[in-house]
């Protein structure tokens, strides 16, 4: 739709001053030093592959790299979150292969990360065909419309909830959803609606803000 076009319009506009920043490299060692160091500031990496093969190989070999440094240094600082989209991809209940590797990874960092600081998300819309064991591991939830009745009863077997409770979903709409926390919200096993803005919007609010903050710094500089 317009907002959608918006947000590509000004990703092209950007463009030309992204073709002249100059390619770079990060080896494994150099994303974990950087996920170890308190005093580096806020890092997003956003890890993608034509290959699922390789992109849960990856996953397993930096999520273990992590988890062993900060087990062995007993370092729990600074946060690191790894987040699985299209989770089905790295945790079925059926794994083999490099599918193997990477529910191993989550599992791990599922039950034990957060004793050094590392925690897991994992986000999908085929819900009844995660690993309900590793599912049962978050202690938030944001859960969407739930037309199917095997996705609600693999939550509500996750979370220890009714279907019940997922009934006010069936009239969601984009941008709202069921929030289920055993401790984050102060109300334990106790779902609260909530609403958040369109991503897009959000982006879209970014681009231009930061399109305007050049702008401004243009208008300052003297010719």
């Amino acid at each position: 739709g317009g907002d959608f076009d918006g947000v590509i319009d000004l990703i092209e506009s950007a463009k030309p001053r992204l073709n002249n920043i100059s390619p770079a490299a990060m080896s494994i060692d150099d994303i974990l030093k950087d996920l170890n160091d308190e005093d580096s500031g806020h890092s997003l990496y956003v890890i993608q592959s034509h290959n699922p093969d390789a992109l849960r190989t990856f996953s397993s070999r930096l999520g273990n790299e992590v988890y062993e440094s900060r087990r062995r240094s007993g370092e729990i600082r600074p946060l690191v979150s790894f987040i699985f989209d299209e989770a089905d991809e790295f945790i079925p209940r059926d794994s083999k292969g490099s599918y193997a590797d990477s529910r191993e990874i989550v599992t791990t960092l599922a039950r034990r990360g957060r004793k050094f600081g590392l925690g897991v998300g994992i986000a999908t819309q085929r819900v009844r065909y995660l690993d309900t064991s590793i599912m049962a591991q978050p202690h938030t939830y944001l859960v969407s419309k739930l037309p199917r009745q095997s996705d609600r009863q693999a939550v509500a077997e996750a979370f220890g909830v009714s279907e019940e409770m997922f009934r006010q979903t069936f009239k969601f709409k984009p941008g709202n959803w069921l929030l289920m926390s055993h401790d984050a919200t102060g109300l334990k096993a106790i779902p609260v609606p909530v609403q958040t803005e369109d991503a897009n919007k959000r982006i879209q609010k970014y681009l231009q803000s930061l399109k305007q903050t050049e702008q401004q710094i243009e208008d300052d500089i003297p010719f």
